[in-house]
Parts: structure tokens; C-alpha cells; sequence
């Protein structure tokens, strides 16, 4: 089965839910201010500062407060995620439409990249690092976070009962491997780091609309084309419910935050 993100539908599945993202993006937020929280204090300010996977502009934000003087390029897959990004931003910030995994910017004109809960879209992880270390500078930073392997577990193993051909959630790279990626990559003073948080919701349903709602929801590219029959969903519910929690479901993220520096 082909379970990589069908990168197609990630821009088009991101640009529709940027209106309503931030409603439901608490996790996300939570994630960016961990991810923020690792910002280095001392040191010159970054002269360039890149968000790759900007979304909404949450992240950027906090990052033109840390370094005023800074220039801030926004950069996202999906336009309508921009176009909110700008309304929260406003001038004097760049606004690029591109892809990780070919960054349309110049090699080593960047010092700091920044980048949270993005990258878990790109099939190829090692390239993204490989664009990330082409465009820093000699001693520039990058600061990231992404979904590890853990990721809606309990969602994944639903499904994989109640309906085994097919992949009907997003999985994500294993935080080893994501370290490999990294120091593969060229990157020096490397770390990883990964931690599991878990969400109450009143029932799958309640996830699922959320997942929806975040532009997260299956865009794998082996996601089934058709609609799915009541049958494999009540088995699915079933499935999930079996898993064990009273009173609503729980429902694992795990989280992955990494920094390296180029030599």
C-alpha cells in the first residue's frame, strides 16, 4: 500500500480549511510554542528567518516578535493558507507559494529555518533536509517539529480492522528515522527529541471532524476513492470503542522536535 502524503491534495486540502484552522488548531499551537520555546537566546539575531509550512502565520508571528529586525519569509504549499497568513502578518513579511521539498530560494540565504508540524506532508524526509541545509548559511539553524509514527495509532488500528485494504489515515516517520534523516542530510549538532500527547474527544466522530477541519484527514495516496459503507464504518467505531476509555475516546499525537546547524 501506498500510505505517502498524495501531494496533489495537500495544498488543495490545507488552502480549504484555512478560514476555519485556527478554531480548531490547539494541539498545533501547543506544538509551536514548545517548538518556540527552543528559540536560542544569546547569539546575533538571524538576519533571515524562514517558515516553511507557515499555515496560518501562528508560528511566524512569535518568530517577528523574537526578531524584530529579522526578514520573515512565510512559505506554504497551499495559497489560501497564505492569504490568511498575510492578514495576520500584513507587510513587510515575503509570502512564497512552494514546496519543501524544492524551496524556491537561493542557496545559503537563510539563517534560521523554522518549520512546525509541516514537514510529516513531504514523502521524501531526507530531501527536505537536503533543501533546509542548501539554503542556510554556514552556521545557520534549523528548528522543527513533526508527526512521529505514533500519530492517531489508535485511529490507524480501527481502520486496519474494520477496512485492511486500504489506507484510511496518514503515517508518519519514526522519530529514529527522522534523526537519520537530519544527520544524513549534512547537519551537525543534531537532536531529536519526542514526546506523546493525548486528546479527549466525545467520540470518533468528534476526532475525524476535527481532523477535517485542520485540512489533516486522509490524503494519502492510497486512500479509498469511494465513499465508505455504514457497515465498515460501524465496524471501525466498534473497533475503536474495543480499545478501551470510558466516557469518549482518546487519541494519541505523537510529537517529534528536532535542531541541527549547518557546518
Amino acid at each position: 500500500m501506498n500510505a505517502h502524503p498524495d501531494k496533489r491534495w495537500v495544498g488543495r486540502s490545507f488552502g480549504a480549511a484555512a478560514a476555519g484552522y485556527d478554531g480548531v488548531a490547539g494541539l498545533q499551537r501547543g506544538i509551536a510554542e514548545r517548538l518556540l520555546s527552543r528559540l536560542a537566546a544569546d547569539g546575533a539575531p538571524p538576519a533571515v528567518v524562514v517558515d516553511v509550512g507557515a499555515g496560518t502565520g501562528y508560528g511566524a508571528a512569535r518568530l517577528r516578535e523574537a526578531y524584530p529586525g529579522s526578514r520573515l519569509v512565510l512559505l506554504d504549499i497551499a495559497e489560501g493558507m497564505l492569504r490568511t497568513a498575510r492578514e495576520r502578518i500584513g507587510p513587510g513579511a515575503c509570502y512564497l507559494r512552494g514546496d519543501a521539498e524544492a524551496l524556491p530560494l537561493a542557496e545559503a540565504s537563510v539563517d534560521l529555518v523554522f518549520s512546525n508540524l509541516a514537514i510529516q506532508w513531504c514523502a521524501d524526509l531526507a530531501g527536505v533536509f537536503r533543501e533546509f541545509r542548501r539554503v542556510l548559511k554556514p552556521g545557520g539553524r534549523v528548528l522543527f517539529s513533526t508527526f512521529g509514527a505514533d500519530t492517531l495509532a489508535e485511529l490507524r488500528r480501527a481502520w486496519a480492522v474494520a477496512d485492511p485494504g486500504h489506507t484510511h489515515v496518514n503515517e508518519f516517520t519514526d522519530a529514529a528515522e527522522v534523526g537519520e534523516a537530519l544527520a544524513g542530510a549534512g547537519f551537525v549538532r543534531a537532536g531529536v527529541e519526542r514526546e506523546t500527547r493525548r486528546l479527549h474527544y466525545a467520540d470518533v466522530h468528534a476526532l475525524m471532524r476535527e481532523l477535517k477541519g485542520l485540512g489533516a484527514h486522509n490524503i494519502t495516496a492510497d486512500r479509498p476513492r469511494h465513499l465508505t459503507g455504514k457497515r465498515t464504518l460501524r465496524r471501525m467505531l466498534d473497533a475503536y470503542a474495543a480499545q478501551g476509555g470510558e466516557g469518549g475516546i482518546q487519541a494519541g499525537f505523537e510529537a517529534v522536535y528536532g535542531r541541527a546547524s549547518k557546518p
